[in-house]
């Protein structure tokens, strides 16, 4: 087997963490079905959620009322893509998973920054998740990653700046390149939906905000800590 460059195999990160955000959308008319198939249908998601493929951690958001096209997204946090697609088709099997579509779904992966090397995500630390979570993926220009590399170091450090001055937020960074149409996937926490609408107006006043190709959908949750919780806020059973 070839082995590939020496700068090559420096830049690759060593055992990343891949985390998928999987939206979905209920047809109305899983709510119209006979009370006995609508029960069995959330049984079985539900099992599927309680028992999830070995390696894989499991969040569930309900954006019911919050979000157009998304009753309720999960955060999949596992060592390999495999055990994501492996809960897919779980649920996918299930009654009520057959009445729901994706319109989006954000895959990403755990690598460190080059501008702040010592941040670890929130999630990669052990933290607690907070009662909301703002989701979107996010785009830079080209001519961004062709400025000079202590041009955008600079560039990002008044970014930061302005991330530090709100420590109610939690910001986990994963990377996108070639996982899916967006370079990074953001995913803010907070238990204060105030401060994080103020943050995001701050940070379109700052430099890097120049070198923004697109920033939506923006994908906003509740926490539901167990699957119980999920049902209940989408208004099922």
């Amino acid at each position: 087997m070839n082995k590939p460059d020496v700068k090559v195999a420096e830049t690759i990160p060593k055992n990343p963490t891949f985390v998928t955000f999987p939206c979905f959308s209920i047809d109305p008319a899983f709510r119209r079905l006979p009370a006995a198939e609508q029960a069995k249908g959330i049984a079985e998601f539900s099992r599927a959620l309680e028992q999830p493929p070995a390696g894989i951690q499991v969040r569930a958001y309900c954006s019911l009322g919050l979000r157009q096209d998304t009753d309720f997204f999960l955060w999949t946090i596992a060592p390999e893509l495999a055990a994501a697609q492996g809960l897919a088709r779980a649920l996918v099997q299930t009654g009520l998973g057959r009445y729901c579509r994706t319109p989006h779904n954000f895959v990403a992966m755990t690598r460190p920054s080059q501008y702040n090397p010592g941040h670890i995500p929130a999630f990669e630390k052990g933290e607690a998740p907070r009662k909301y979570l703002f989701l979107y993926p996010f785009v830079k220009t080209r001519e961004w990653y062709l400025l000079p590399f202590e041009k955008r170091r600079q560039i990002m450090r008044g970014h930061m700046d302005q991330g530090e001055r709100y420590p109610m937020v939690r910001l986990n960074t994963t990377y996108s390149f070639g996982l899916g149409d967006q370079d990074f996937v953001l995913a803010f926490e907070t238990d204060q939906p105030e401060a994080f609408e103020d943050l995001v107006q701050q940070l379109r006043q700052t430099e890097s905000s120049r070198y923004t190709v697109r920033d939506t959908p923006f994908i906003l949750g509740t926490f539901c800590p167990t699957p119980k919780a999920l049902v209940e806020g989408l208004g099922l059973g």
